[in-house]
């Protein structure tokens, strides 16, 4: 929270009406058609910061400005008469005495107040060129970042630099001690070229230490040995060309395997088949072989019951027996055992045929198993090896190739840092040494700043936005990858608009110290947004909304014509009509 805010602004003459114009913490805005003084509003308040002149008519009768301060310790009256160089200052807060304060170099000085009021106590001096020359810091120093008036709200410079070249490296060097707290009141030249020359030793200390190690590395380089390291790259290429055909070899010895071992199976089932039917082969001989037993036992009988005697009676009654016609079956059974015995004999010969094709088979499986043992024999004992050692001779080609590799380039940074040597203990000493203020922006604020610029660029619609940064070299925004100089003055006024919040916020958040103000006169009046001849509303109200919704950083007062339509309910609204029957006319009563 800011430490304090401008409460009231009264100008006075006399004979005349007090002109009275008051103020809110947070948004103020000062509104109305052209030539109705607000442009005297900004005047005034400068005036009093410690201004030599003011743009001020002295035949309106008007003669002396007023502002009153309030604190978080009670109240200051700033009192200055036209055409003098003292504030006559009446305050309430026990950190500020009471008194005349000077506008010029003496030592009760109107600018250490306003510097006190933002916490800044003590005398401060500053660096202002690259010499190291110091002046005292002011408020008027960074004023400029913070009061931005009509003619320089389109510049086409940055809002933090100063007008005037001469006046940049004191102008950072201020927004530098706001940021940090450091003044640089110790900087010495003398300070400076010790640093150098310490770091002109360090510098030479570790390119030293980097050609002990890259000799290290390389006497360890050495001592690996490289066979015939001439034409590695082509021996590469020959070994892996080698590879890729016994690959192809084991690929197809494995293709042949598989073929192989379904030949086989295929084989097995067959023979299979052929001990299935030799053994039935076997059961069907057997069977021909019994029935062949039982029809000669039935011939034979038949031949051998010729001679047996033929009982007539009957050995229980002694009756007769009558005679029994006796039919042979000889002649039957010579013609089965005929067809028996010539199905036997095929039996036989198919017996046969079944008995070689079996030889067959097990002499093909047998040349097969062979064949494929032939086959992994090649594979395991001679293919996988070779490829194996085809990849070992590949792999230490290719080590040979890193070592060369990396001696070419530890002897590359070995020339290099040589040189760098020459060149850091060659240095002039006696080279004047320079303070650049820009090198003391590091990248830890620049990037923090730059989220201040896109939130904001964000939220106030900026048309077609895709990002922004804050130009270390130029202290200025680029948008989109392009500069703000290429815009127009409509452009430009909303971009430095943009970057004086975005100042405002950064210090309220970051900053050591924060002046908590920003007057702002015509921020949006040229802005015209392309495609539209008439002007858009829409990034107009996006930033009236913005400074709506964002009044924490301290307090803002916009002069504008016209203000775009929204809920002001939160803000300060001082609106002039330039019509003598409506409202209030302009800034000074009975001024036309």
């Amino acid at each position: 929270m800011t430490n304090f805010f401008i409460e009231k602004l009264i100008v006075t003459g006399y004979g005349k009406e007090p002109s009275v114009l008051e103020f809110a913490k947070g948004l103020n805005i000062v509104c109305g058609p052209s030539d109705t003084g607000k442009s005297y509003v900004a005047e005034c308040i400068d005036y009093l910061f410690g201004s030599d002149k003011i743009r001020f008519d002295q035949n309106m009768g008007y003669d002396n400005v007023k502002m009153i301060v309030a604190t978080g310790n009670g109240r200051i009256t700033l009192d200055r008469q036209l055409n003098t160089k003292k504030i006559r200052v009446h305050s309430t807060d026990h950190n500020i005495e009471s008194g005349y304060y000077g506008i010029g170099n003496q030592k009760n000085n109107i600018n250490d107040l306003w510097l006190r009021l933002i916490g800044i106590e003590g005398e401060h001096h500053i660096i202002k060129n690259s010499r190291f020359d110091k002046q005292r810091l002011t408020w008027r120093t960074f004023l400029h970042m913070f009061f931005v008036k009509e003619s320089n709200v389109f510049q086409e410079h940055s809002v933090i630099m100063p007008k005037q070249n001469t006046a940049i490296t004191a102008s950072l060097s201020a927004l530098l001690f706001l940021i940090t707290g450091k003044d640089f009141a110790d900087e010495d030249p003398r300070e400076e070229k010790k640093v150098k020359e310490a770091r002109k030793k360090a510098v030479a200390d570790y390119i030293n230490k980097r050609l002990s190690i890259f000799a290290d590395r390389k006497g360890e380089l050495d001592k690996i040995p490289i066979t015939d390291a001439l034409n590695l790259q082509a021996k590469i290429e020959s070994i892996l060309d080698e590879i890729a055909e016994t690959e192809k070899q084991i690929a197809d010895s494995i293709k042949r395997s598989k073929g192989l071992l379904n030949e086989i199976y295929t084989t097995n089932e067959q023979l299979t088949e052929c001990n299935t039917l030799y053994n039935r082969y076997q059961a069907l001989k057997s069977q021909y072989s019994a029935d062949i037993k039982r029809l000669t036992f039935i011939v034979e009988g038949e031949l051998q019951k010729d001679g047996l005697p033929v009982n007539t009676k009957c050995p229980f009654c002694e009756g007769d027996i009558p005679p029994q016609e006796e039919h042979s079956f000889v002649e039957a059974s010579h013609a089965e055992m005929h067809r028996i015995q010539l199905q036997l004999g095929d039996l036989v010969k198919a017996e046969r045929d079944i008995i070689a094709e079996r030889s067959t088979l097990e002499i093909k499986i047998s040349s097969l198993n062979q064949e494929k043992s032939d086959v992994e024999a090649l594979l395991n004992e001679e293919l996988k090896p070779r490829v194996v050692n085809l990849k070992q001779s590949l792999e230490e080609y290719r080590k040979a190739i890193e070592i060369q590799n990396e001696a070419t380039v530890i002897h590359g940074f070995e020339t290099s840092m040589k040189e760098e040597l020459y060149e850091a203990l060659t240095e002039d000493d006696d080279s004047e040494i320079e303070f650049k203020v820009k090198s003391h922006f590091d990248s830890a604020i620049l990037n923090v700043f730059d989220k201040y610029l896109n939130k904001i660029l964000k939220l106030c619609k900026y048309e077609g936005f895709s990002s922004a940064y804050l130009s270390p070299n130029s202290f200025d925004i680029f948008i989109n990858g392009k500069s703000k100089d290429s815009f127009g003055k409509g452009y430009r006024a909303f971009l430095n608009t943009v970057l004086a919040i975005a100042l405002m916020e950064y210090l309220a958040d970051n900053g050591s110290y924060s002046p908590g103000l920003l007057i702002i006169d015509s921020p949006i009046l040229s802005l015209k947004e392309r495609g539209d001849e008439k002007a858009s509303d829409t990034m107009k109200s996006a930033l009236f909304q913005y400074l709506l919704d964002h009044q924490n950083s301290g307090q803002v007062l916009i002069i504008e014509n016209s203000i775009p339509g929204l809920d002001y309910s939160k803000a300060k609204i001082n609106s002039f009509t330039k019509d003598a029957t409506q409202g209030r006319y302009g800034f000074l009563n009975g001024v036309r």
